[in-house]
């Protein structure tokens, strides 16, 4: 089969291409966030605050997995994708081989790791007393799917990057479909809490992992998982990891950032302001879910552009999904100011102290919502031009450089309220150093970030005019 013939990213118009990669990961992000708040809804309802905050614990060790996907298959997928826009396809089926090798290793080895030293990690992660056993009866089940997900993750990127944006969606409907199904009888029905919301959790990411190594060795796949592939190619490595770094620091950090907020949260409001900092974030990840997705369905396209030295055309890519992320953003940070005591309802509606800070904690924690799709498509874009030092430069301002100095410092001056508000200053921040690395990058391709293409060209001529 000419797979020329079959190329997906031969088209004229770039609006068809980005929604016909982008509206498949938004649905399978949203499809995702959604199962976890339907989990903590069900939890919070039949175990109450100390489930959530349990469950919330584990957010730094669930994110610790993002990153190690992140490491290997983000990279992995930017070389891949640049490898198909140079017609290189034997070398995109060496870098796809590499990676599923090295998830695989990686993630084992740290889920081994994980298993020996639970306790201490959780007591860490800022388990007192009270939380500790809620938090390991449910860490003891979930890191298995942990290890399921993260590979199925990194691996699903190229499954969109080869042309099947669909199947790509349905590698996490399917895994949330089994979740939804699973989770609501064994945490409801059956009462098994928090022992039903990791079962439930395990369940559906094992099945999306047996999809996607379904797909990789079914007919419709054109680049092929090969056992002769996986032996380790010290460049593919070294190279995927460069690219993929930059997430791996923005995970890393949110991880650490994470067991921060924890402690922090503890110190000024006690395990209720774990448990609302859990709710809270379980609805801003259903907001800023959608802009991910784009991101997503961006990278492939930006990718291979860029190495069909299409300069100009990965740049439009790039200016109409943050405009569409602006725009999904900016009804997610309506919906949120007119509706947080409603939706925050939703998740416990017996423990009034936990409502009322869990309302304010969402106010203040999606202030700048609208205005993020900048930095997480910045940072997408030069990964996907395989740009790693600018990619890691907007990852560290957000997640190191400033929330965590926020997050210490603030509540020395607002108490709580500092804490809820840090990231949103943070966010604000790092948008315009987003904005500013981008407008100087695009300048040097004869492009502006503000402009559309036609009247920078017009102001270019007319200057030089002059």
């Amino acid at each position: 089969m000419n797979k020329e013939n079959n190329n997906p990213f031969l088209s004229r118009k770039i609006s068809n291409l980005l929604l016909k990669f982008s509206v498949p990961a938004v649905a399978g992000m949203m499809v995702n966030a959604a199962y976890n708040i339907i989990a903590r809804l069900l939890v919070g309802h039949e175990v109450g605050a100390l489930g959530i905050a349990g469950i919330t614990i584990m957010f730094p060790i669930g994110i610790l997995y993002l990153a190690f996907s992140a490491l290997v298959g983000v990279g992995g997928n930017a070389l891949f994708s640049i490898s198909l826009g140079k017609k290189n396809y034997k070398e995109a089926e060496q870098i796809l081989g590499n990676v599923f090798i090295l998830l695989i290793v990686i993630c084992g080895f740290f889920t081994v790791i994980f298993y020996f030293f639970l306790d201490e990690f959780l007591i860490i992660l800022g388990a007192g007393k009270e939380i500790l056993p809620y938090a390991k009866e449910y860490a003891q089940i979930v890191l298995v799917g942990y290890f399921f997900f993260a590979i199925s993750l990194g691996m699903n990127n190229f499954i969109r990057s080869s042309g099947h944006p669909k199947i790509a969606l349905m590698t996490q409907v399917v895994g949330t479909i089994v979740n939804l199904i699973v989770g609501p009888i064994l945490i409801y029905y059956l009462h098994l809490g928090m022992k039903g919301a990791a079962i439930s959790t395990l369940c559906g990411q094992t099945v999306g992992f047996v999809w996607i190594m379904l797909f990789f060795i079914g007919k419709k796949c054109k680049y092929r998982i090969r056992f002769q592939y996986f032996k380790l190619r010290l460049k593919v490595v070294l190279s995927s990891m460069s690219i993929g770094v930059a997430q791996f620091i923005f995970q890393i950090s949110s991880s650490l950032l994470n067991l921060i907020l924890n402690y922090s949260l503890l110190k000024y409001g006690g395990n209720t302001a774990v448990a609302a900092i859990g709710i809270v974030i379980s609805i801003n990840t259903l907001i800023v879910f959608s802009v991910i997705g784009i991101a997503q369905g961006t990278q492939p396209l930006i990718g291979y552009n860029y190495g069909a030295k299409k300069y100009a055309a990965a740049i439009q890519v790039t200016k109409m999904a943050m405009r569409w992320g602006f725009f999904s953003l900016i009804i997610g940070f309506s919906i949120v100011e007119f509706f947080a005591p409603q939706i925050v309802l939703l998740f416990n509606s017996s423990d009034q102290v936990l409502v009322e800070m869990s309302t304010r904690a969402l106010r203040l924690f999606s202030i700048t919502l609208p205005i993020i799709s900048i930095q997480i498509l910045a940072s997408t874009y030069f990964q996907a031009i395989n740009k790693p030092l600018q990619a890691t430069v907007l990852s560290l301002s957000r997640q190191v450089i400033l929330v965590i100095p926020f997050v210490l410092i603030l509540p020395l001056f607002f108490g709580l309220d500092g804490v809820f508000v840090a990231t949103a200053v943070a966010d604000f921040i790092s948008c315009i150093i987003s904005a500013v690395l981008l407008h100087h990058f695009f300048h040097k391709h004869k492009q502006s970030l503000f402009l559309p293409a036609k009247i920078h060209k017009k102001i270019s001529i007319f200057k030089s005019m002059n």
